[in-house]
């Protein structure tokens, strides 16, 4: 059991040593934000404009990060007028008593609009407009932490750039790979062998980290963005999750004492803690296209 509990101690000292090298120095506004990105097909002929359009009431003193000087005035009249009856673009006007919204109703070079900040809306709706036609999408999108989304401008819809079934499997396989091989590493190490403890590995590490993505959502693929951000965001679903693992070794494995048992599991969730940010942190690019 001591031994066990100095390769926790190494892990817990390579995780803060690995915080301390990739961290940044410190700013007054840090850490990752919510952001969606909105690709349009079927889109009508000339200049589109995008906004955000959400309830609540117009600031009545905007933020100043409007691009309306590089616009058409009358498309982005148009534009505006979609507002009404409690619906405000949220990054064009703002919302009062709220966060800005930071982005363009012009798209950028690869033809996404992308919108972030703090004060980005978890619900809205699509209002779009060229210098001849306006409209607004008929059904109200919820976001995830970060999004990628598709705007059809012929049948007037909104869809998330990945089917949420393949979504959903990405996001769990890159980090439930990355897991088994570092817990199964460690497992090897305190000397399982037979093919029940790894059948049990193998089913509450699928069945844990499944649960970690339904609750953490997008937020968990986010903290990949930097150590101390994947620290806060895993240190409590991580000891839940090592307590539920050492219960279930203590009681399905019956490979050596209980003891045993438990003390690997929490030295296998450890070492997945400590070096699980890496592959995230690589992977991070690739699943922010999704």
């Amino acid at each position: 059991m001591k031994r066990a509990f100095r390769f926790a101690a190494r892990c817990l000292l390579l995780l803060l040593l690995g915080a301390a090298l990739l961290a940044p120095a410190a700013q007054a506004d840090v850490g990752p934000k919510p952001s969606v990105s909105i690709r349009v097909v079927n889109a009508p002929a000339g200049e589109l404009y995008l906004d955000l359009l959400t309830q609540g009431a117009p600031s009545t003193h905007p933020y100043p990060n409007s691009d309306a000087q590089r616009c058409d005035p009358a498309a982005l009249d148009r534009l505006r007028a979609l507002e009404g009856e409690g619906w405000v673009l949220a990054y064009t006007t703002g919302v009062e008593n709220r966060p800005p919204v930071f982005g363009s109703v012009i798209p950028d070079e690869g033809g996404i609009w992308r919108f972030s900040y703090v004060g980005l809306p978890d619900t809205f709706r699509i209002a779009a407009a060229t210098r001849d036609e306006a409209q607004v999408a008929e059904t109200s999108y919820t976001r995830r932490f970060t999004d990628n989304i598709v705007y059809d401008w012929q049948s007037n819809s909104v869809r998330p750039a990945t089917p949420y079934p393949l979504y959903f499997t990405i996001q769990l396989l890159s980090t439930l790979i990355p897991t088994l091989l570092i817990e199964g590493v460690v497992l090897w190490l305190f000397g399982f062998r037979e093919k029940r403890s790894w059948t049990v590995f193998l089913a509450v590490n699928v069945l844990t980290q499944a649960g970690l993505h339904l609750v953490c959502g997008s937020l968990l693929l986010t903290s990949g963005s930097h150590p101390l951000f994947y620290i806060l965001t895993l240190i409590f679903p991580e000891l839940i999750i090592w307590i539920a693992e050492a219960a279930v070794f203590a009681l399905l494995i019956r490979e050596y004492a209980p003891r045993r048992r438990c003390g690997a599991a929490l030295c296998a969730n450890l070492a997945s803690y400590a070096l699980g940010y890496f592959p995230l942190h690589l992977l991070l690019p690739l699943l922010e296209r999704l």
